[in-house]
């Protein structure tokens, strides 16, 4: 990954806060959902299907994009840029090893691996020759760079575009202002157009879902960055920021709907596009955060 798109603009990069969104995800549900659709999970927390819905372009399901990030947006309105200069500093990105893959436009039966990358020590230089050390916690194996824990054994190519096919689960970190966000994006989907010569990538998306509760703990890691009222749990403006995340839930957890509960998901699309690297060798483990509401020595 040599670029990421969250949704609050276009894909050319034309800033777009308010509708980006709508371009980035997939179908999940196979509904182009509306405030007035049925069969759907019940709102949580007071919400209402008239906030959380009508769904993207072609019913692609991302309140990720069309209610969360507005709230990240609050706390860090760069959030995009932040994003991308990390991963052209070299300190992180998400990399798919497709081994088998050669250049013929269509092609079946593609095991392919997701791998993390760990901090680089240097920009990339995306010409191919970058070895980007691997995150362990994503091998079942630290000590085997092949053995990825995210791994696609049915993925495949049609007409250049790579589809990962099986579903799997993508770990995503995101740094604002010094802090790290980790989504665990259920259920996902991954798709990317090849170049011809099979050194990048454009037009790529990942498309799943976030378990509420879990964007839930990982927004209140950061939130006391940004003010330090928020270190009190009890804070009203942090309760209220952690509602509005709820009241976005909008699918369940395993990217189904069920009318008769409520709905513990929150959809999200993104975009990307990639360029070559090499595997590198295993990283160390990354060190814990430190906590903004720690007392100062």
């Amino acid at each position: 990954m040599s670029e990421i798109f969250l949704g609050d603009t276009k894909r050319d990069g034309t800033p777009d806060p308010t509708g980006g969104w709508k371009a980035f995800g997939y179908d999940l549900d196979g509904r182009a959902s509306t405030k007035a659709s049925v069969g759907l999970c019940k709102p949580r927390a007071g919400g209402s299907p008239a906030a959380v819905y009508p769904d993207g372009d072609e019913g692609r399901d991302n309140s990720f994009g069309k209610n969360i990030l507005p709230v990240i947006l609050g706390l860090a309105n760069d959030i995009s840029v932040q994003a991308n200069e990390a991963i052209s500093n070299g300190e992180f990105t998400i990399m798919l090893d497709m081994s088998t893959l050669g250049t013929s436009a269509d092609c079946n039966n593609l095991s392919s691996k997701l791998y993390g990358g760990a901090e680089l020590g240097a920009p990339p230089k995306w010409d191919g020759t970058d070895q980007w050390p691997l995150i362990p916690e994503l091998l079942s194996n630290p000590m085997d760079p092949a053995s990825a824990k995210i791994v696609f054994p049915k993925s495949y190519v049609v007409k250049n575009t790579w589809v990962s096919g099986t579903k799997g689960t993508v770990k995503l970190s995101l740094s604002i202002s010094g802090f790290t966000i980790s989504l665990d994006i259920n259920s996902a989907v991954i798709t990317v157009d090849l170049d011809a010569e099979r050194n990048g990538g454009t037009n790529g998306t990942i498309a799943g879902v976030i378990e509420t509760e879990a964007l839930i703990s990982e927004i209140s890691k950061v939130a006391a960055a940004f003010d330090e009222s928020f270190c009190d749990p009890k804070s009203p403006t942090l309760q209220s920021i952690l509602n509005q995340i709820r009241q976005a839930s909008d699918i369940m957890k395993d990217g189904t709907q069920d009318p008769a509960v409520e709905c513990d998901g929150i959809s999200i699309g993104l975009g990307f596009n990639a360029k070559a690297v090499q595997l590198g060798p295993v990283a160390m483990p990354g060190e814990p955060p430190p906590d903004p509401c720690a007392p100062m020595p």
